[in-house]
């Protein structure tokens, strides 16, 4: 008797980052449940009940040994799945393994370990082939006699084999026997098929005794070699010997033991290993005929595993099975060991504890095994299972799961979601509850811990959850993810804009990896992209790739025209979104300087009608140049040539950082003034590396905080604060129109900023007496951290809508 064991399995998380997080008792499916629970019970595959006994087989082992074994964002009008296209979900050659953060229990009766071998010719093989020779030495015979259905035997029959058939048909026919009810059976309990022509053209051999026998108490035997089938009439008292003895002869096999050889399997896939009667070797109530696989074999290749079922109380039995025996064959074989006998179990499952899934009935024990050594299969109770709908977009899938699972196994299982078809991370979805419809309900995080027979109990349909895709939405102001839920990708972006209420005229979607501002028409099957910006016109650019006036080749493609960026995006977001400009190609701007790939768009901003032109030039620019500033927070880097003059750099780097350029002054990386009209190649040693720094020499800086950015702006006593402004706005990329909506405070008080006419000039609020708000020393530690005692601070704040 093999008791019942309950096993815990730990499905252990592989991201050891993610703290344990204690759920709430009662969480919004509580609150949705309305119902007592009752599961759904799904038809089982019956399988009839199996009297017979197993033939003698291998011989099994028996040891003793114990095994240890977030809140909704909107609602959605979630598309419909048709039930009439659901799949069985069937295991892939290449399976990921998934990670559970908590355990998952279940009733295990008992497990299979799998393994291959190597099989030896056996006792019946050799019995077998040795009495097949000894059929084939066997001297002529020339008389028999016949023994009729009332047991009265006749007159001896002399004949020559040739003429055996002829005279049994004679005796038939002069006791006047129905050949359709009436048989005659040799001394081997094998019928003698007199009506029709000898195998293979041999003649029969006589045998002293025949029998009279009513058809009815022949057994059909079909003896299966791998593509050919024989088909014997037998007694129940023919041995399997027999049978293979007349096989041998029949279809002239030849064999050279140990190197050739062959095996026998019953209809359940058993080895079978010794000589034992007909009705010994199983055979289902439903089958007429007795089903004998025979297996061709050479020496030392692998046509069998050893299965080794293991459970608590009881010990390990082993058992050698053919490799294309399925697992529905191996439910029935456990049926026949009767494991369970305490309770009945109407069907098995087998659980592949390491995958984390089912494994299909139909499947063999060879395809579970693959090229692995070994493989453990839990075997489960058939009532501890349920089926589940799984459906993504227009696929769905049937899926057969623990009851006691939680639902976000659904998600973190690769091998169910890569089998819908979806090609972003579990991680960019959610789950939709839809067996209740009209009512569909997204599953918050609580939720997601929940059982599956916790909503099997809840409705009365198949349980079907539908995943929906996350997209995850920002803005170019506010980094904060908001998460949408779409039921499937196939929408555009203008459909998704509508979704997320971004349907201004002057509302864009960017791409937050690719910085791209994505076109209305683009559909997101098309795309893998689940994070994207919302962006207003002013935060976005066009780039647009020219082709230079002495190109003799024009490899300008259109789609290099007007591309619109965001315009925190980098010369290398450019460079990747062209992907036909290649590594000796480069974009030159004003066909003046190349600047480096991490240069951000923003800097060359204002430009004529917001559109950033470059030039795709096909040489490399030899000089490279470094310039810093202590107010900037990234210095500028561009290649170009050597012959640049030192007043060209000082220019160029004041329109892109926006700055005033008679406040500032270029020097050497070592605070040496060089006249501005020398070139690159006469004050470096090296035009692979020019290091140059930009520092300011105006009276007095205006040092800005907005939100939690502070940047510094040079000025002069007599600048008016609405210049100032006007400046600040530009380098925030603030457009020039919404100058209205924001005004500056004094921060002589921290905690209580002084609000100032932008009418007055920077001399005005310096020519308060008293005023120490232009130093560093008024400030809180925190907020400045070193500030020179000739700066005013300011605080830029947007108006209140």
């Amino acid at each position: 008797m093999i008791d019942i064991e309950e096993k815990t399995v730990n499905l252990w998380n592989a991201r050891f980052d993610i703290p344990d997080t204690n759920q709430s008792q009662e969480n919004s499916f509580q609150l949705f449940r309305n119902k007592d629970d009752t599961y759904l019970c799904f038809d089982q595959e019956q399988n009839s009940k199996l009297d017979n006994q197993a033939p003698t087989v291998s011989q099994p082992s028996t040891t003793t040994e114990t095994t240890n074994t977030t809140v909704n964002l909107m609602d959605l009008l979630l598309i419909d799945i048709p039930l009439d296209i659901i799949e069985p979900l069937k295991p892939q050659a290449v399976q990921t393994q998934p990670s559970f953060e908590e355990p998952i229990n279940y009733t295990l009766v008992c497990n299979l370990k799998i393994k291959p071998i190597s099989l030896s010719p056996s006792t019946l093989f050799q019995n077998s082939q040795t009495q097949a020779e000894k059929l084939t030495l066997k001297g002529p015979s020339n008389r028999f006699i016949v023994t009729y259905l009332d047991d009265q035997q006749g007159k001896k029959t002399f004949c020559t084999p040739d003429k055996l058939y002829g005279q049994l048909k004679k005796i038939v026919t002069d006791k006047k026997y129905d050949p359709n009810t009436i048989a005659i059976i040799d001394p081997n309990e094998m019928l003698v098929d007199f009506m029709t022509a000898n195998v293979n053209n041999i003649l029969p051999s006589i045998e002293v005794e025949y029998r009279v026998v009513e058809k009815k108490l022949l057994i059909p035997i079909v003896l299966q070699c791998e593509h050919k089938k024989s088909e014997y009439f037998v007694t129940e008292k023919a041995t399997l010997t027999t049978i293979l003895n007349r096989f041998i002869v029949d279809q002239q096999l030849k064999f050279t033991p140990p190197e050739t050889y062959f095996s026998v399997f019953d209809s359940l896939g058993q080895l079978i290993t010794e000589d034992c009667s007909i009705d010994k070797i199983y055979r289902a109530p439903e089958q007429k005929s007795t089903q004998i696989q025979v297996v061709l074999c050479k020496q030392n290749t692998n046509i069998c595993c050893e299965v080794t079922l293991t459970a608590s109380q009881d010990g390990t039995r082993s058992q050698c099975f053919n490799l294309i025996t399925t697992l529905k064959q191996m439910s029935l074989w456990l049926k026949i060991l009767d494991i369970n006998a305490e309770s009945t179990v109407d069907s098995y499952s087998f659980w592949n504890a390491q995958q984390q899934q089912f494994i299909d009935v139909d499947q063999t024990i060879s395809s579970i095994l693959g090229q692995a050594e070994s493989i453990t299969v839990d075997v489960l109770n058939g009532e501890d299972i349920i089926d589940v709908i799984l459906s993504y977009d227009k696929n769905s899938k049937t899926i057969r799961i623990l009851k006691s699972s939680p639902v976000d196994s659904l998600l973190k299982n690769p091998n169910y979601i890569n089998q819908l078809g979806l090609k972003i991370s579990p991680e960019d979805c959610c789950l939709v509850f839809l067996s209740n419809e009209p009512e569909k309900k997204r599953l918050e995080d609580s939720d997601m811990k929940n059982t599956i027979s916790d909503y099997a109990s809840i409705t009365d349909k198949p349980v079907h959850f539908q995943i929906s895709t996350l997209v995850k939405i920002t803005s170019y102001d506010n980094p904060d993810e908001k998460p949408i839920p779409i039921p499937h990708r196939d929408i555009t972006i203008k459909q998704l804009l509508e979704i997320i209420g971004g349907n201004d005229a002057h509302t864009y979607l960017a791409s937050c990896e690719s910085k791209t501002v994505l076109s209305e028409k683009i559909n997101l099957s098309m795309i893998n992209d689940t994070k994207f910006c919302l962006a207003r016109k002013h935060e976005t650019c066009l780039v647009s790739i020219q082709q230079p006036n002495d190109a003799l080749v024009a490899v300008v493609e259109e789609s290099m025209q007007n591309q619109r960026y965001l315009i925190n995006a980098t010369m290398d977001d450019v460079y990747k979104q062209n992907k036909s400009i290649s590594e000796d190609q480069y974009l030159s701007y004003k066909n003046d300087f190349v600047a480096s790939r991490k240069t951000p768009l923003n800097l060359f901003l204002p430009s004529k009608n917001d559109t950033v032109e470059f030039i795709l030039i096909y040489k490399t620019l030899p000089a490279h140049v470094t310039v810093s500033c202590d107010e900037q927070t990234n210095p500028i880097e561009f290649s170009c040539e050597p012959s640049m003059c030192l007043g060209h750099v000082h220019e160029t780097v004041c329109e892109l950082w926006k700055l005033k350029k008679e406040l500032y002054s270029l020097v050497l990386v070592d605070d040496s003034e060089v006249d501005a009209d020398f070139k690159l190649e006469e004050v470096a040693e090296s035009v692979d590396d020019v290091q140059l720094k930009l520092i300011s020499i105006a009276g007095i800086k205006c040092n800005i905080i907005y939100e939690d950015r502070t940047f510094m702006i040079s000025t002069t006593y007599e600048t008016l604060l609405s210049t100032i402004l006007e400046e600040a706005l530009e380098k925030l990329a603030i457009p020039k129109a919404d100058i209205t909506m924001f005004y500056l405070n004094l921060l002589d008080d921290p905690e209580n900023p002084t609000s100032i006419d932008l009418e007055f000039s920077i001399g005005d609020i310096c020519s308060v007496p008293n005023n120490e708000s232009n130093t560093v020393e008024s400030m809180e530690s925190n907020t400045v951290e070193s500030m020179e005692s000739n700066t005013v601070l300011l605080q830029l704040q947007k108006k209140a809508s």
